[in-house]
């Protein structure tokens, strides 16, 4: 449990004269830990304390305390997000045997345990000085409902922006991403092939680039390139704010005009993919749509044959959309004062079920004749 204490109440514990002769000690750990709280970088200093009867359970102690240090977080306590960070602790076990051997001899209580921190890289002071200081937007879709190839794609490829710094400045998607192929670790997939649905290497990642989208369109970024799919998925609701990435012909680019760095942060949990930006907030954002116009119905359903299924299975793999064109609007009010107003359009394409059917069975052979009577010749 921890306890968090002024030093001077602190150091006068550690130092503590004991009244009789007690063989066990008590080891006093004073940690430091630096939080961001409300874009404010604050140090706590908190201490634990541990009954030690030996030398032998004071190495055994040490060896226990002893951690490499943890990147910095942002954790949503409540309404509230935390910056938090573990720092790496090592001891030396002279020193601690030294510390230990004075108080018992002086007859002390306890003794303060000598430690030093590692730090993370970044830690959380250079986030902060990066401007890397509080929650800036969250974007989010659900995979439910998606093939383990899938899954295993989106998880993949937002993994790999799991803690991504974005200078001021261009932002990439693709650049950022990296190559996606097999040699990367992706599997094969459904994706959208201009008016068709086929099996390719990285399906799902799709579905990254438009939660990442989400969150920069929320954030107020500046969007210097966005492709929308070329119809209405059912995994991207509410429908218009999706981002088709197709490498290299198609990417996701945005501009980073905040005044200091943007930290990328993945959650996953159970089917809901979120990817949360930390950085200078400088603006407010409202947004409102979708607005639908120009519909039209769905095509007739597709199947296509898939001779890994068992004979007669069908599964369905997409689902029927109508044809519309939809409009979001975005308002961005700067604390300086300016005010920027865009809009984002996307015309899908009207697209029929498609469904995986197992190969049709071959006909059953004829059955053999059955044998005549055997009469006499």
């Amino acid at each position: 449990m921890w306890r968090w204490t002024p030093w001077v109440l602190l150091l006068g514990l550690a130092l503590a004269q004991s009244g009789g002769g007690s063989p066990v000690l008590t080891a006093v750990l004073v940690l430091e830990e630096d939080v961001l709280e409300d874009g404010v970088l604050r140090t706590y200093v908190g201490s634990q304390t541990f009954h030690v009867a030996s030398e032998a359970e004071l190495r055994a102690l040490l060896k226990k305390l002893a951690r490499e240090p943890r990147p910095p977080r942002f954790v949503l306590q409540g309404e509230r997000w935390r910056g938090v960070e573990k720092k790496g602790l090592t001891f030396s076990e002279a020193e601690a045997l030294a510390a230990y051997r004075q108080a018992r001899d002086a007859g002390r209580k306890s003794f303060v345990l000598p430690v030093r921190y590692t730090y993370p890289t970044p830690s959380l002071k250079e986030l902060y000085v990066l401007g890397v200081r509080e929650h800036l937007a969250t974007g989010e879709t659900s995979f439910r409902g998606s093939s383990r190839e899938r899954a295993h794609n989106l998880l993949l490829a937002s993994s790999k922006l799991d803690g991504l710094l974005i200078p001021p400045g261009r932002f990439s998607f693709n650049q950022a991403l990296g190559p996606v192929t097999q040699e990367e670790g992706y599997k094969e997939a459904f994706v959208i092939v201009g008016d068709r649905t086929e099996q390719g290497v990285g399906g799902g990642v799709c579905q990254v680039s438009t939660t990442l989208f989400r969150a920069f369109f929320f954030a107020g970024l500046p969007i210097l390139e966005r492709h929308a799919h070329s119809y209405q998925v059912a995994y991207y609701r509410p429908t218009g704010l999706d981002a088709a990435v197709i490498q290299p012909y198609k990417d996701l680019r945005v501009l980073n005009d905040t005044p200091g760095y943007i930290l990328v942060q993945r959650s996953v949990q159970g089917a809901t993919l979120r990817f949360h930006l930390f950085g200078t907030k400088d603006r407010e954002v409202r947004w409102e749509g979708p607005f639908v116009s120009e519909r039209k119905p769905p095509l007739p359903p597709k199947e296509v044959v898939e001779p890994s299924l068992p004979p007669g299975t069908r599964k369905q793999v997409d689902f029927a959309a109508e044809g519309a064109k939809v409009e979001v609007r975005r308002t961005v009010r700067y604390g300086d004062g300016r005010v920027r107003e865009d809009k984002l359009v996307s015309v899908y394409r009207p697209w029929g079920a498609v469904y995986l059917v197992g190969p049709t069975p071959p006909p059953k052979a004829p059955p053999a004749p059955q044998g005549g009577g055997g009469g006499a010749p």
